[in-house]
């Protein structure tokens, strides 16, 4: 697949925007999970500032690089995209890190099955794409999810079905599964004000109800569409 670096700030723009809660004081034991976690990774040359001796967070200003801060230097997220990173993403760590509302990998070199989700329930953007993820989704990968706005896994790998899930995601506005080789029918969305992009992957039948005002782009490459 062709590589596409995706604008930094257009991300980081989303992110700030929803960046309207978090705790008022900073864990003083997330710098050692963010190393732990940075540990799981390979090729980090980029990351080579994060030094627990130094706190991530000065306010809303970031000491360590792809750290996302809140006004009461909290970790808010993690915006590590265009690194070259592989390796493991250790969200049983990052879970532990309580502020976290939005993690994003864009554009690097992660491999094998989605990272588990299920301890990070308050997320509210996932961005995965431009990556070497593969295998199948569960259905029920995104339960209990009730914050999640914006779902980004396209350009990757994925096979099997669209998790009944993400229907369930009762906020979701975005949610990005192109250029994969998802199958099966398109489950029914009904989300209000919700874009979706499901083009180039293997899907057929109908477009569902809910879906029938998006762009017909987002279904370029179904077949039997109707």
């Amino acid at each position: 697949m062709a590589c596409f670096r995706p604008p930094y700030w257009l991300t980081l723009l989303t992110i700030l925007v929803s960046l309207t809660w978090s705790p008022a004081i900073a864990d003083e034991k997330d710098p050692a999970r963010l190393i732990k976690f940075k540990s799981s990774l390979s090729n980090v040359g980029e990351l080579s500032n994060w030094n627990d001796t130094v706190p991530p967070c000065n306010g809303l200003k970031e000491n360590w690089k792809g750290v996302i801060c809140d006004n009461n230097g909290n970790v808010f997220g993690l915006l590590l995209e265009n690194m070259g990173l592989s390796g493991t993403i250790d969200t049983d760590t990052l879970a532990e890190i309580t502020s976290i509302r939005t993690l994003s990998f864009t554009n690097n070199s992660f491999e094998g099955s989605i990272p588990n989700l299920e301890k990070m329930l308050p997320l509210r953007g996932v961005f995965l794409s431009y990556n070497k993820f593969s295998g199948e989704i569960g259905s029920d990968a995104f339960s209990g999810m009730s914050s999640l706005r914006k779902v980004e896994l396209g350009n990757n790998n994925f096979t099997g079905k669209i998790p009944t899930s993400l229907t369930q995601l009762p906020v979701l506005v975005d949610l990005e599964l192109q250029n994969n080789e998802f199958e099966g029918e398109i489950p029914d969305f009904e989300q209000k004000d919700l874009t979706v992009n499901f083009a180039n992957n293997k899907l057929g039948g109908s477009i569902p109800n809910g879906l029938s005002n998006q762009d017909p782009k987002s279904f370029a490459g179904m077949s039997k569409y109707s």
